[in-house]
């Protein structure tokens, strides 16, 4: 058993049987799977045409919805449309239809969804970034008397739909079932999805063009370096959406090497996820990886990784190198900043043996 243990976490597989999505699939559940974990996430390809959730906002936690392409060897090959609604009113929403690998930033109290998969060639990743580690969500409805009620829904709290005396699970059954009875409805009638015709109306209105900040496509990042694919993927915080509270990447590991220096982040916590770089197949993960963790520098432990993993860098823990010590297939490195500006702490020699820490950042003045 290592000191660290509790912060290195073996994904899951999750089976399930939601309808339009693969499985099994990886997910994060926050604290249910990692107490003091500050991050909710799921690793979700969408296989099939669908629509999902009802306009919700969150109270005081930022929640970043991700769109890609399912294969990130091929991060910006994007064969599908998909609508997504933001708005400050549910009753008033703006329509962004996905054409391209995008991120969007939902700051708390902002309406958003319903989703609408509604053209799916190839398989794509829908995540849903979460930056708390207990989920929960505020949704609106209109009682009898025409008066608005809110009601909070959460994790650890839901109840199955088919048998109330169980806690849900989120085994897709109930959402599978109603997905079903509306697609052959539609079909049969040769009708639209009476769920989202609402939406599309309000997107007749004019656009105020509000909320356009808060959705960004991806750009590639080309570089040189053999060890990654390029182009390059990621979200650069601040430096591309003001106000962001997110910074990470998507490094695509094509061979052995050994990436970043020995550091620590002062008052931010780091996740570095490793996972099989195409997500329909998120469990085929054929790579050893060294990573080391430690209080201070002359006390490092070693973890190495041979499956999809999570972990967990507190404020003040050193970390790195991360060494990839086998790489039989590509694999999927991501390094995961809770914060819009990156910053780090180094230890460096003086001349008189002694040891400086010096801050290095994004922050910082160029």
């Amino acid at each position: 058993m290592g000191k660290f243990d509790d912060l290195v976490f073996a994904i899951p597989q999750e089976f399930h049987d939601w309808y339009g999505f693969a499985s099994p699939r990886g997910f994060f559940r926050g604290t249910t799977m990692m107490p003091k974990a500050k991050l909710y996430m799921d690793f979700t390809a969408v296989t099939d045409e669908l629509v999902m959730e009802v306009p919700h906002t969150h109270h005081a936690v930022d929640e970043y919805l991700v769109f890609t392409g399912a294969d990130l060897n091929n991060f910006f090959e994007f064969d599908a449309e998909v609508d997504v609604w933001l708005g400050d009113d549910p009753e008033r929403m703006e329509l962004f239809t996905l054409t391209q690998p995008t991120i969007i930033r939902v700051p708390p109290k902002l309406y958003h969804c319903p989703v609408n998969f509604r053209r799916i060639t190839k398989p794509i990743v829908f995540s849903a970034v979460y930056l708390d580690g207990d989920w929960s969500k505020i949704n609106r409805r209109v009682n009898a008397e025409g008066r608005e009620e809110f009601t909070y829904d959460g994790a650890g709290i839901r109840r199955c739909v088919l048998d109330r005396a169980k806690e849900c699970i989120y085994c897709g059954k109930c959402f599978s079932a109603a997905a079903k009875e509306y697609l052959e409805k539609a079909e049969k009638e040769g009708s639209n999805d009476e769920r989202i015709a609402p939406y599309y109306e309000m997107a007749k209105l004019p656009r105020t063009g509000k909320y356009d900040k808060y959705v960004h496509p991806y750009k590639p990042e080309y570089h040189n370096d053999p060890n990654f694919l390029s182009p390059r993927a990621g979200f650069r915080g601040t430096s591309e959406m003001t106000e962001s509270r997110l910074r990470y990447l998507y490094d695509i590991v094509r061979q052995e090497c050994t990436v970043g220096e020995l550091h620590m982040h002062h008052a931010v916590e780091e996740y570095l996820i490793f996972t099989g770089a195409d997500i329909t197949r998120f469990f085929d993960f054929d790579a050893e990886i060294e990573v080391q963790l430690g209080e201070d520098p002359e006390h490092m432990e070693t973890y190495t990784i041979t499956k999809p993993t999570l972990i967990r860098v507190p404020p003040k823990m050193w970390h790195g190198p991360v060494a990839f010590k086998r790489v039989g297939a590509p694999i999927n490195f991501m390094p995961f900043y809770p914060s819009g500006d990156y910053g780090r702490v180094v230890r460096e020699p003086k001349a008189d043996g002694t040891a400086a820490y010096v801050y290095k950042g994004t922050d910082l003045p160029e």
